[in-house]
């Protein structure tokens, strides 16, 4: 359950919360399982937060800073990530469907198995993965994207 002090911040804006984040480094921002979603995020700079379970569904988080951050199971379908920093973010188990990322760039992510243990991607974005991964000189990658059958 997200600290109320903390959801007080964000909700009074980015500013207020990254200020908070900046004089008190030592001090885990906790917004688990809060409701933002479709709130303007750009800039945020929280690192190491734990957002499990929040709803940043259409959130706009260009520019994010959320390294580190705890994002297990948290709803990001349709939100802005364009030029966010997810560097050792635990995203396992997240919905990431229809997440925009800038188109020149790949998302700052690090890509290892729990990167993909329950995440939920749209089609588009697992040919943008592959795609990004067949620029290796050496091999190519051939695929079928076929829905999972339950």
């Amino acid at each position: 359950m997200a600290n109320q002090q903390h959801l007080n911040l964000i909700k009074q804006g980015v500013e207020e919360i990254n200020s908070f984040a900046a004089q008190n480094p030592d001090v885990t921002i906790d917004l688990s399982g809060a409701d933002l979603a479709s709130m303007s995020l750009s800039g945020l700079r929280i690192q190491g937060a734990n957002l499990a379970g929040a709803n940043l569904a259409g959130a706009d988080l260009q520019r994010a800073l959320l390294n580190a951050t705890n994002l297990t199971g948290a709803n990001l379908s349709g939100a802005d990530l364009s030029g966010a920093s997810f560097h050792r973010a635990d995203i396992s188990g997240a919905d990431l469907r229809d997440v925009t990322f800038e188109s020149a760039y790949p998302p700052r992510l690090c890509i290892h198995a729990s990167s993909f243990d329950g995440v939920r991607w749209s089609r588009e974005q697992v040919v943008s993965f592959l795609g990004m991964l067949n620029r290796n000189a050496d091999w190519e990658i051939r695929y079928e994207i076929v829905p999972r059958q339950s």
